[in-house]
């Protein structure tokens, strides 16, 4: 299995892939602090660490806040967190350093954010990307959680290009990737899955 440890710059390979490429080339020049980083990184994880406390029964006072997640059933201003959910806020809060959010605009840069809301398992934002351009493997499922008996949302195609840049969650004793697919610099998939990738399975390798 192949990860990826740091952005390097990747060409474009394969029209497919031009807008992954493009990306991933772009992120070579951005800071490393996620503050800085233009990709929807501080977005992305502000989303997953205040889903937890929505989840939770938080009442938002932010107009970010309440466009995003509302109030509709929210209970405190300071809910109770379980022991799950306060481990997985510590690592949100990990990868979040950095990062500044400006909870007074109404929307957020996640483009699978329609997808986010129905998984069971929120994925957490790593800080490199990497890729897989033209899938060449069989049907694979992406589903709503970390579980085989999860639902599955959508399935992997030929020639689908797949980006990996969420920390990976273990889970039935086995490695859960969330992946996002994207066609002409689209998204057009989203989910968990266990997948084994390179070169075999890939027209090209990103990351």
């Amino acid at each position: 299995m192949i990860r990826a440890s740091q952005r390097e710059t990747i060409p474009a390979v394969i029209s497919a892939g031009i807008f992954f490429a493009m990306r991933l080339s772009a992120l070579v020049f951005l800071a490393a602090s996620p503050a800085f980083a233009g990709d929807g990184t501080c977005d992305d994880l502000w989303f997953t660490r205040n889903a937890i406390f929505h989840e939770a029964g938080y009442c938002f006072g932010s107009p970010l806040g309440q466009a995003v997640f509302g109030n509709d059933g929210c209970t405190t201003k300071t809910p109770d967190l379980s022991a799950e959910q306060a481990a997985r806020l510590d690592r949100v809060k990990a990868a979040e350093q950095g990062c500044v959010v400006d909870s007074g605009r109404t929307s957020l840069d996640i483009p699978d954010l329609d997808i986010r809301r129905r998984l069971s398992v929120l994925p957490i934002r790593a800080e490199g990307e990497s890729g897989c351009i033209g899938w060449k493997g069989g049907p694979v499922g992406l589903r709503e959680g970390t579980s085989l008996s999860a639902g599955t949302l959508f399935t992997l195609a030929p020639g689908d290009v797949v980006l990996f840049s969420h920390e990976t969650e273990q889970a039935e004793g086995q490695v859960w990737d969330y992946v996002q697919v994207f066609d002409d610099g689209v998204l057009r998939k989203a989910g968990w899955t266990v997948i084994d990738w390179g070169p075999d399975v890939c027209e090209q390798l990103a990351g």
